[in-house]
């Protein structure tokens, strides 16, 4: 029961600060503070020096994550607690509460769920020496093995896991052209215009080379999150430079890359570092990179490269893409439109309605029980979501859709059966009982 209310906690955390008194994207660029060298200076001596990682220490495919244990501001193993990770991503990088507590829930389908702190490993599996029974028969997977929940395709650094067996080790390849486009446009007004630029590259190389791409409703937004913390969170946000400005030596050392003389791109694992003089984003709430900064930049990605909407997967063969319908996904209630209105607001609601609907569902490594159980969390933030006015709901999604791309049906957990039958998955309809086991 420990799990079921930490974790109802969580939810109702996220859903509170999930309230966006403005997306107005010019808005999002005045910064009304003044320059605080001790407020903004990241502070990188001891007890926080750069420290590579050891060989038993756990690293994954985030680099933010990975530069925090580096530091010592998680623990240097790669094996902390949701709380504590949570509260890192915003002492250090300023990454507000709703959007860190939603990165730590979806790392939590890699976490131990039975533990009352809810540790989860950044990347390889932690040990299971004196996990309880249930977890032995499915131990904690860890972030590098959270295929299409935590992790997913086209990653602006890192390759499609079906595509080389390998979706946490950074390729230089990848990186390279990001680098090289911040080189040829350092400007700031641009950074967001460059990565998403950069994202839909990666997206349309996935569909011309992977024949198991898989980019779904979760896998889209997600995406498109991750790739805009690069001109966000590893800013650099100093007096000069106070909007913040990702130099190409900033994101090299933060990716933990370096480059030969030759020109070569080089990346160790571990490596990942802030570097010495480095400046987080001002202080007040409204400056932390939250929903009212994230939605605008999310939906100008949108606009200005429509094929990063690139929601469905290939049919086992490159070059096979096949849109899902999000209409009929959703029984109606959203479309791509929707999601694509100003404001954000449709967005927000359907990403928060889809988690509460499908997060029983996501837990592919604990047993039956525990998640039937983990279902209720759902009855217990009931009502939290009105404080969004959201103009719609969504009661149910139609899972079976899914079952016609590759990539995500052999995402599934292998101890798991085929997907199910019936035609779609309501929160409702399971609470207290084995819901249905499908993960994002």
């Amino acid at each position: 029961m420990r799990v079921l209310f930490l974790l109802a906690a969580g939810n109702t955390l996220l859903a509170s600060a999930f309230f966006i008194p403005s997306t107005d994207a010019a808005a999002q660029r005045n910064f009304n503070t003044i320059f605080d060298e001790a407020d903004q200076r990241i502070l990188v001596a001891p007890p926080h020096q750069f420290i590579q990682a050891g060989p038993n220490d756990r690293r994954g495919p985030c680099p933010g994550l990975n530069s925090l244990a580096n530091h010592g501001f998680i623990s240097r193993t790669g094996v902390d607690s949701f709380v504590n990770i949570v509260a890192a991503c915003n002492q250090v990088y300023r990454m507000g509460t709703a959007a860190s507590t939603a990165a730590a829930v979806l790392g939590m389908f890699g976490g131990n769920l039975l533990d009352p702190t809810l540790p989860l490993s950044i990347g390889e599996p932690p040990s299971i020496i004196g996990l309880p029974g249930p977890l032995v028969a499915a131990p904690p997977t860890g972030l590098t093995n959270t295929h299409n929940q935590f992790e997913c395709d086209a990653s602006l650094t890192r390759c499609d896991l079906y595509l080389c067996n390998d979706s946490h080790t950074l390729q230089p390849k990848y990186l390279e052209p990001l680098l090289d486009m911040y080189t040829a446009d350092p400007s700031i007004a641009n950074s967001v215009a460059i990565v998403s630029q950069h994202h839909a590259n990666r997206i349309a190389d996935s569909i011309a080379n992977n024949g198991l791409f898989f980019f779904g409703p979760v896998q889209m937004i997600v995406g498109a999150f991750t790739a805009l913390q690069a001109p966000s969170l590893f800013a650099n946000y100093s007096a000069e430079q106070p909007e913040g400005f990702m130099s190409v030596a900033g994101l090299m050392s933060i990716y933990g890359v370096s480059r030969a003389a030759s020109g070569t791109l080089t990346w160790t694992r571990g490596s990942e570092r802030i570097p010495d003089v480095y400046y987080r984003r001002p202080g007040p709430l409204l400056n932390q990179w939250d929903m009212p900064i994230i939605l605008p930049q999310v939906l100008q990605m949108w606009a200005q490269f429509p094929e990063t909407l690139s929601i469905g997967g290939n049919l086992g063969t490159p070059n096979t893409f096949f849109p899902l319908d999000l209409g009929a996904f959703t029984n109606g209630s959203y479309t791509l439109d929707d999601l694509q209105k100003p404001g954000g607001i449709n967005l927000l609601c359907f990403l928060y309605q889809l988690v509460q609907i499908l997060f029983p569902a996501l837990l592919g490594n604990v047993d039956d029980l525990l998640a039937g159980v983990f279902a209720e969390v759902g009855r217990v933030t009931e009502g939290v979501l009105g404080t969004f006015d959201c103009p719609r709901s969504m009661d149910a999604v139609n899972m079976t859709m899914l079952n016609q791309y590759p990539g995500w049906v052999k995402s599934l957990p292998k101890t798991k059966a085929a997907l199910p039958t019936d035609q779609s998955y309501m929160q409702q309809s399971h609470l207290g009982r084995s819901p249905l086991e499908v993960p994002v």
